[in-house]
């Protein structure tokens, strides 16, 4: 991990569920600490826990064992500050883009909540489009609405599951790119799950490899290279091939 204050911080977390007479293990024995500001990935074939970790450090699934602990404090349920943006879009299909965004800051006086979705619809790029209703919108500019309403509330730690997972693969490319535009502005804590390597590579500070169920940490890659990444460096192909080593994918590059 970096210099920087540790954020998020996973110590021996397990998990079981039960499964007839048996007992699932999912997540077995996951050590990890996540610093101030820092984009984690983590990267893995399905099945092996990364949503489920993701589900307990957002306090929606408790910890069969281990805790989970942000700024110090023991995670025990949902937090306003910490959103998740998921795979499958969560916007309000009946709500226009404006209404969808200011959800999370009804609370808030009118004048602060129009300044403040103003300015997330602007960051995301979708200026000109308050009005529009998620049928009229493309699928990465509802995931931008998604994005909006998440930074809406000034969240410290975002969780992101397999967010561009049903975009079509130029989207992705361009979401990400876009992704790494807005945390650069926000340094927000992220953790993202993902099973695409090149996906991770892209755009994360490092990189945690899970084993295939239950879960365990294989291993943690830090990409020190600059935005917007050349993907046919010799770099870029060096930690593309460790990932697939960790993975245990033969055939790496």
């Amino acid at each position: 991990m970096s210099a920087r204050e540790p954020k998020v911080v996973f110590e021996r977390v397990s998990k079981t569920f039960p499964k007839k007479k048996e007992v699932l293990q999912v997540l077995q024995d996951i050590d990890l600490s996540v610093a101030e500001g820092e984009f984690v990935c983590l990267l893995g074939p399905s099945g092996c826990g990364k949503s489920t970790l993701l589900n307990i450090a957002g306090g929606f699934e408790e910890p069969t064992s281990g805790t989970v602990r942000i700024d110090g404090q023991l995670v025990d349920g949902p937090n306003a500050r910490r959103v998740f943006v998921f795979q499958e879009y969560g916007i309000f299909p009946w709500a226009s883009v404006w209404d969808n965004v200011v959800l999370g800051v009804r609370h808030r006086p009118r004048s602060e909540q129009h300044e403040i979705a103003q300015g997330v619809i602007d960051l995301v790029g979708l200026t000109g489009f308050e009005k529009a209703y998620p049928m009229e919108l493309s699928g990465g500019m509802k995931q931008r609405v998604e994005v909006a309403r998440a930074l809406a509330v000034s969240p410290d730690v975002i969780y992101m599951d397999e967010p561009f997972g049903a975009l079509d693969s130029l989207t992705r490319l361009t979401m990400r790119a876009e992704l790494i535009r807005i945390w650069n502005t926000r340094k927000p804590t992220v953790l993202f799950v993902t099973h695409d390597v090149d996906e991770a590579i892209q755009i994360a500070e490092r990189i945690v490899v899970f084993s295939a169920r239950p879960g365990r940490v294989a291993g943690v890659v830090d990409v020190p290279l600059e935005h917007p990444r050349d993907l046919s460096s010799h770099a870029y192909a060096d930690i593309k091939r460790e990932l697939y080593g960790l993975l245990g994918v033969v055939q790496a590059v």
